[in-house]
């Protein structure tokens, strides 16, 4: 038998290597686009080019993941994982579908390999921080989320998740100022607003709470914001405009029994007493060091209101 020539060479291996990036590349359109389905049996093709392909492996696992399979997604990140130990994006797919499924001490763990490869990952310290968080290690989480902001002070994620844990452990004022620096580096975060709402709510500055509602609702409107910006106008004795509140709130999500029982307190309360705060948005903040608290005409009720 005749060794083969160059072109039976070519014929034999060049088609499958061509066959290969197309289907990965079909995989990835078609994963970009939605079509789950078709994703999957692109990126499956490809591993039957090809059984030890590690980014095949990560892409079928990320499809499954979408698709609510997460017991194979994991085998998908796993068997990625065999074939390049030392792969990060596969071991931070792990760590999601963990995080999904709630198993925190194995996205912990999934983390740890990742910072032993890539102790800067900035991505890995603040999702193993969160984990941390979730499993009330709070000490833990505050040494990651530290860590991220001697790299990257201006990192708002980092300040924010600083503020939830003080905030879990009760420490309020530092809560408030890491959301605050949050905000002065990312005035668009929506998450560092609300946790400020919850913040001030529990330091009873209901106040304080409804502005920081204020603008989280521009950035995104959903109800459960609406019922916690109403209970904080029920706090200020403003029945009318937690009235307001708890119907959008229920406009938006119908289901919200908290909203309905504190719409029904809101109707009861404005039958004995609904303050009036006009134009003053500050309403509920009052402060006696401030002159402009001093000269404004509805002091008395604001005064009244304000803890």
């Amino acid at each position: 038998m005749s060794a083969p020539g160059p072109g039976t060479e070519h014929g034999r291996f060049l088609p499958s290597v061509v066959t290969l990036e197309e289907s990965m590349r079909a995989g990835k359109r078609s994963l970009a686009e939605g079509r789950l389905g078709e994703a999957l049996d692109h990126f499956n093709a490809a591993l039957r080019l090809k059984p030890r392909y590690d980014v095949a492996w990560i892409a079928r696992g990320q499809v499954l993941k979408l698709q609510g399979s997460h017991q194979e997604a994991l085998r998908a990140f796993a068997e990625a994982l065999v074939l390049k130990p030392e792969n990060d994006e596969a071991w931070m797919a792990l760590a999601s579908v963990l995080h999904g499924m709630r198993r925190f001490e194995e996205e912990i763990e999934a983390y740890d390999e990742i910072l032993r490869q890539s102790p800067r990952n900035v991505e890995a310290l603040i999702n193993k921080g969160a984990a941390l968080h979730a499993v009330r290690k709070y000490d833990v989480a505050l040494a990651c989320y530290d860590a991220v902001l001697e790299m990257r002070p201006e990192y708002a994620p980092a300040w924010n998740n600083t503020g939830a844990t003080l905030l879990r452990r009760g420490k309020l004022d530092g809560a408030l100022e890491a959301f605050a620096r949050a905000i002065h580096f990312d005035p668009d975060l929506f998450d560092a607003y609300v946790n400020a709402v919850f913040a001030y709510q529990r330091k009873k500055k209901h106040g304080e709470a409804v502005i920081a509602a204020d603008r989280a609702l521009r950035l995104r409107e959903t109800p459960w914001l609406w019922h916690l910006k109403g209970l904080s106008h029920l706090a200020l004795l403003e029945s009318s405009l937690a009235l307001r509140c708890f119907e959008r709130a229920l406009e938006l999500d119908p289901e919200l029994k908290e909203a309905r029982g504190a719409l029904r307190k809101a109707r009861d309360l404005r039958t004995h007493i609904d303050l009036y705060r006009g134009v003053y948005e500050c309403f509920g903040t009052f402060d006696a060091t401030d002159p402009g608290c001093e000269e404004c005409e509805i002091q008395a009720r604001c005064r009244e209101v304000t803890r």
